[in-house]
């Protein structure tokens, strides 16, 4: 009996325990990846990557000053969205890459995978020393 009664008791105290679960946090970011010739932009959304295809890069320019807002550009040429271009700005909150124009195709080609998180801040990596 006293084996009974401290049971029900035990699993009412571990009944009134227990909690939902919280969501956990979904990693997100845009992110122009440059390595040599090569480029990639990946996308995470939702804890999900999306990526487009490797393009080639085309132009590379870095402006070591303080005298220009732009300290970096990257233009690469991908096979799904076109030519894009990204810019790196000095600012008040340090360094913001974001794409500054794209072909005007970019939004009618449906292979394009990052066509739809083009505008927000990405995080310029290059890799290509």
């Amino acid at each position: 009996m006293h084996h009974k009664l401290m049971t029900i008791l035990l699993l009412a105290m571990l009944a009134g325990c227990a909690q939902p679960q919280v969501e956990q946090p979904r990693a997100k970011g845009a992110y122009l990846v440059i390595e040599g010739a090569k480029a990639w932009a990946v996308l995470v959304r939702d804890g999900k990557r999306v990526e487009e295809e490797v393009g080639r890069v085309l132009d590379v320019v870095k402006l070591p000053g303080q005298n220009s807002s732009i300290s970096a550009s990257y233009v690469i040429d991908t096979p799904n969205c076109g030519r894009l271009q990204w810019l790196t700005e000095r600012g008040g909150e340090g360094e913001v890459t974001r794409l500054a124009h794209a072909d005007e195709v970019v939004g009618e080609r449906p292979d394009c995978s990052i066509a739809s998180d083009l505008s927000q801040a990405w995080t310029a990596l290059d890799y290509s020393g």
